[in-house]
């Protein structure tokens, strides 16, 4: 096998043809050459699947006609090349080479340039992505709304307008797969808060959003929010001004969840204008 030059093999060597070949004398010529260098006539030889595949390369090359055609204006200007390059004395060979290897080198840098870009690309996109996906989680939230939630917020003003001692309940018996209304309970928090003082809580999303803003908590750590609708009470400092009170439950996946975040409320200055208080039965106090 001959090298046209150190970038391209000579597939009309490998074959065993001149340039001039036609498809019968290529075809003859694979025949002899594929019996001298197949591996089970070579069994002795390491090289031989390898001379063998570079002999089919080779001659599915030269019988494609467009594949062919290519090859050889790529062949001839390497020979060009090559006699150009042969005609030059030691000092114009050394700055050619310098020369190629500075061209190699700015498109390897343009190529490692190029493939940074792709990354930064990929990785704004992925920011843009952990975005959407939690404003979606935010709102899906809100949507959700889960009866048990309900349930229990409405359990519990039952029980506190008409005193009824809500531990009495647990001593029955319940279904185990239904879940225990307290159990919620005790994973919920109410918020409170005047619109006046917290004008952008005004949505589940915006509470969700700020609770998620706070240290070591995240949306995973919220099961639903409902939020209550706006009441008007009389300001009584303010001269007779409306002001609109905004409420909220807020259940959490996990009672030491609930408890850590209203640990945390009483010293945070974020929820300095909120009232937090812990949804409890009528035994416990607050």
């Amino acid at each position: 096998m001959a090298n046209v030059s150190s970038l391209e093999i000579d597939y009309y060597a490998v074959v065993g043809v001149s340039p001039t070949a036609d498809s019968n004398e290529i075809r003859t010529a694979y025949r002899k050459a594929s019996l001298k260098v197949h591996p089970d006539r070579n069994p002795d030889d390491p090289l031989a699947a390898e001379k063998f595949h570079a002999l089919n390369t080779a001659f599915e090359i030269l019988l494609d006609p467009s594949k062919r055609s290519a090859f050889d204006a790529k062949r001839t200007a390497q020979l060009a090349r090559a006699a150009r390059f042969a005609g030059l004395d030691n000092k114009r060979k050394s700055m050619a080479r310098d020369l190629e290897v500075r061209e190699e080198a700015y498109r390897k840098q343009q190529t490692d340039s190029s493939n940074s870009n792709v990354k930064k690309q990929k990785l704004e996109e992925l920011k843009a992505a952990g975005v959407k996906l939690r404003q979606a989680k935010a709102a899906e939230i809100s949507a959700k709304a889960p009866q048990d939630i309900m349930q229990s917020a409405a359990s519990l003003s039952l029980a506190e307008q008409s005193h009824i001692d809500v531990k009495a309940s647990t001593s029955q018996p319940t279904h185990p797969s239904t879940p225990n209304p307290l159990d919620t309970l005790q994973c919920t928090l109410r918020f409170r808060w005047s619109r006046k003082k917290k004008p952008e809580l005004t949505t589940s999303e915006s509470l969700a959003a700020l609770i998620n803003s706070s240290d070591n908590f995240t949306f995973t750590d919220i099961e639903s929010i409902v939020l209550a609708p706006s009441k008007a009470t009389m300001d009584t400092a303010a001269t007779s001004e409306t002001t609109k009170k905004v409420s909220a439950l807020v259940c959490f996946k996990s009672i030491a969840v609930c408890e850590q975040f209203h640990a945390y409320t009483q010293t945070s200055s974020t929820w300095a204008n909120c009232t937090i208080t812990r949804m409890k039965t009528k035994g416990e106090t607050e």
